[in-house]
This record gives structure tokens, sequence and C-alpha cells, in this order.
């Protein structure tokens, strides 16, 4: 028995010794300089405003006599960096642009201040600042339409014109459904990515708490393997056809109001669509050719929950269509925000 235990202790212990060389190896092999952007904690130079109990990076376009146009970016954890596109919109309207809680440049927040009620909450805080006493329009896309319809469902009073562009899932069955759809199942080259990539992440030279965990989720999606469900979303499932500048995605936004919506069986459960019915105008579903995951068919779901609803399909354009087909996509908000 204690030669049995020996020869245990041994291979553990060999075991140890290679993941200990192993690590040292690899840390040594990833030495370089790698960053990630500073957010308004460390550098208060970046512009931002004080709602409520949270600061967000933001700006504006435009004259503050127009009427107020809210942009509201994807993920959760992404940033408004690759919506900017729309700026020309200022000419005629005004524009606000804002980093989500703890996400883009925005201050980095504790878990428990990472929800989708806080983030529609915060909306309207941001629409109350900018528009105490007006109406305002809506541009989200992905994520950020989804925010939008939740918004619209429970203040639809405070609405013009909404555009929701590729919302993922506004109800438990498209949640499900979008699940089954979006499995990753990563190759072993695209593992030995994730491998390097988190040993880059200990070089980091600029670090807050959440800095390391945001570089890490922040390459993933760059990471080229068979089977990626990202390559979907774009034209010949080519993600390099996509319009993605980003400052800083946020792991922790990310990972806790999705993992808030699925019970421990894997069950999506979301309603942002209860609620709606009560807004009469139109809105605007603006949705892409070449998505297969979340495009035309699947939005064909979403409309049916709103009174007065239009889709447009973006042609040649993959989930970044504001990016991708600019032009095409200024055209369309502009002539649906002057219908009367």
């Amino acid at each position: 028995m204690k030669k049995v235990f020996r020869t245990i202790l041994v291979s553990v212990g060999v075991v140890l010794l290679i993941l200990l060389f192993f690590s040292g190896w690899m840390y040594i092999a990833t030495s370089g300089e790698y960053s990630v952007p500073l957010t308004v904690a460390d550098d208060p130079s970046i512009p931002h405003i004080n709602v409520g109990d949270a600061i967000f990076h933001a700006e504006t376009f435009g004259s503050d006599t127009n009427e107020v146009v809210i942009i509201i970016h994807g993920g959760p954890g992404n940033d408004y960096r690759y919506l900017l596109p729309l700026e020309p919109l200022s000419e005629k309207y005004f524009l606000v642009f804002y980093d989500q809680r703890g996400t883009g440049l925005s201050p980095r927040v504790d878990k428990s201040e990472h929800s989708l009620e806080i983030s529609i909450k915060d909306l309207y805080n941001i629409t109350q600042y900018y528009a105490p006493n007006r109406k305002v329009n809506l541009i989200g896309h992905s994520w950020g339409a989804m925010m939008a319809s939740g918004f619209i469902a429970q203040y639809p009073e405070k609405v013009n014109k909404a555009v929701l562009a590729e919302p993922g899932m506004l109800s438990s069955e498209q949640g499900n459904k979008f699940i089954e759809n979006f499995q990753i199942k990563p190759d072993w080259p695209a593992l030995k990515a994730m491998i390097r990539i988190a040993f880059e992440s200990l070089h980091l030279t600029n670090t807050d708490i959440q800095a390391r965990g945001d570089y890490i989720f922040g390459q993933i999606p760059l990471l080229d393997f068979e089977g990626n469900p990202m390559t979907r979303y774009f034209c010949n499932e080519d993600p390099s056809t996509a319009h993605m500048d980003l400052w800083r995605l946020s792991y922790l936004s990310s990972m806790t109001i999705q993992g808030g919506a699925i019970d421990e069986n894997g069950e999506v459960h979301i309603d942002l669509v209860s609620g709606v019915e009560k807004f009469k105008d139109k809105v605007l579903f603006v949705v892409s050719e070449c998505n297969q995951i979340i495009g035309e068919e699947f939005q064909l779901d979403h409309i049916k929950h709103f009174p007065n609803a239009e889709m447009v399909v973006i042609e040649d354009a993959g989930h970044t269509m504001f990016g991708e087909k600019t032009e095409v996509c200024l055209r369309l908000i502009e002539k649906y925000f002057e219908e009367e």
C-alpha cells in the first residue's frame, strides 16, 4: 500500500513539475507589451457624465435643440466605438453615445451592478439627463436592441421612434432558439490560442481589477477556428468583413448579464416584449442579409410582438451593418425618423 501511495505522490510531483516548467516557459515565450485602454476612473480627461449612481463614458454630437437620439451599443459588454459611423445623423439630430455601466471606457463596477434591469434603468436615467421633458429616438444594435425593446415596454411614453437592429432575443422562446444555434466548440488550435492569450494577460502594464479578464475576452472573438458560430453573423462567413472597432470589452458585464437570464438547466428566461403592445407608433427593424444566426427569419418572430413594425433587409451586409453599409443605413434611418 505504501508503495502504491509513493508511486502516486511521485506521479503527482512529476505532473506538477511539468506544469511549472510549462508555465514558466509560456510566461517567457509571451513576453511583450500588452495593454487595455484606461477607463474614466484612471483617466478623467475621457469625456463622461455622472448619471444616477454611475459614471458613463459618453459623447454627444449635434445641436441639443434638435430631437434627441440615444445610441445603444451591443454586447452585453461591448462599447459604442463601432457605432460611430452613425455620427453623420448629427447634422439633423442630437446624438448621444454612451458606454454602458462597467463597459468600454466607463469605470469598472462590481458584479452586483450588472443586470438587465439595471441596464434599462440606466438607459432611462440617461434619457432623463439629456431629454427630461421630451421624447427620444432610440437606435439599438444587437444587445442594445434588446435593451431598447425592454425600454419601450416599460417607458413607451418616452419614445418617439425606435430602430432595432437585429436584437438577439426578446423572449424565452427566442432565447432558447438562439442558444441552440450558438454553440461554441473550439478545436485544439483555438484552445492553444486561448492559453497563449491567458499568459499574455499576465504581462499587462496598465491594469485595473478587471483588466486581465477584459483583455482575454477581447481577444477570443478574433480567434479563427472551425465551427465558430460568430462567422455565421457575416457575409461569406468571413469575420474580416465585420466593422467591429472597439475600445475595450467587459468580461464581467457580459458573463453576469447573460448568466442572469439562464437557469441551472441551461434554459433562458427573458421577457423584453410584455408591454410593447402599448407603443402604437412604428418600430423599424433593420436586418442584415448575411446573418444566419439572428437574421431575417429570426427577427420575424420578434416583429410579431409589436403592433406596428417594419423590417428592412440590408443587402450584402452582416451583423455590423451600420459600419459595413453606412450610407444605406443612414438614408434608411433618416427617412424613418422624418415620417409623420
